[in-house]
């Protein structure tokens, strides 16, 4: 799976859009679309500058689920995930969440809540699958219980720090072993900036996210789509 994280509303609605649709035309299996939070976890400095600018202007979850109901429109079979916050879903009311969303949405992904707490949120009302993630120190633990995973992936992290990082990633026993609990595609994510680092990505564990390269270029369409045709 090829997928690409945008900022929702970053830098303004039409921008977004343009985003959106063209990461969906060009043929990408799924994308991943951030709902600006003011305290964000584990963002680098080019998003959590972008997540603050769209707070800033006062995007709203209404607004960037809009877009993508209108991409998924043309785009069907587009994979649309959504990544935030615990308190942002619960805020809205996990059960509205999902009757408002879940029609459009394949899964969350909710970084600041362990994977051993979804079950808090499902007995809360919420219905889209929560995407789990793994990292090179996960416990045997906690990669056993989520094999019944009902997300389209499982999230691998492959460096120990915030987006962005100069670092390489690395693929693991941790990443092989969440493959084969669940039989799902293993996105890696975080330390992925090139078409190399993509290709090793999916030999390892079958998929890629990028999200601090591209975000860099959001502002900008026609960067935008250089960048993200070298992934096709």
């Amino acid at each position: 799976m090829r997928g690409f994280y945008i900022v929702g509303g970053y830098p303004d609605r039409e921008s977004f859009r343009k985003c959106l649709n063209a990461l969906a035309e060009a043929g990408f299996e799924f994308i991943e679309i951030g709902i600006p939070f003011s305290e964000p976890v584990a963002d680098g400095p080019v998003i959590a500058s972008a997540i603050h600018e769209a707070v800033t202007k006062g995007v709203d979850i209404e607004a960037i689920m809009a877009e993508v109901r209108e991409m998924k429109q043309k785009y069907p079979s587009v994979c649309a995930t959504v990544m935030t916050y615990a308190n942002i879903i619960h805020g809205y009311g996990e059960k509205k969440f999902s009757e408002d969303f879940g029609d459009i949405l394949s899964g969350v992904i909710i970084p600041d809540l362990p994977a051993r707490m979804h079950y808090w949120m499902k007995e809360k009302g919420l219905t889209i699958p929560v995407i789990p993630f793994v990292t090179p120190v996960s416990r045997d633990e906690d990669i056993e219980a989520i094999k019944d995973t009902d997300a389209p992936f499982v999230y691998y992290i492959s460096i120990m720090g915030v987006t962005g990082s100069d670092r390489q990633g690395t693929q693991n026993d941790r990443a092989e072993l969440a493959k084969k609990l669940t039989g799902k595609t293993v996105v890696t994510g975080f330390g992925i900036r090139t078409p190399e680092d993509a290709s090793k990505a999916i030999a390892a564990t079958g998929g890629f996210v990028i999200g601090t390269e591209v975000v860099k270029r959001q502002g900008n369409f026609e960067e935008f789509s250089k960048y993200i045709a070298d992934f096709r």
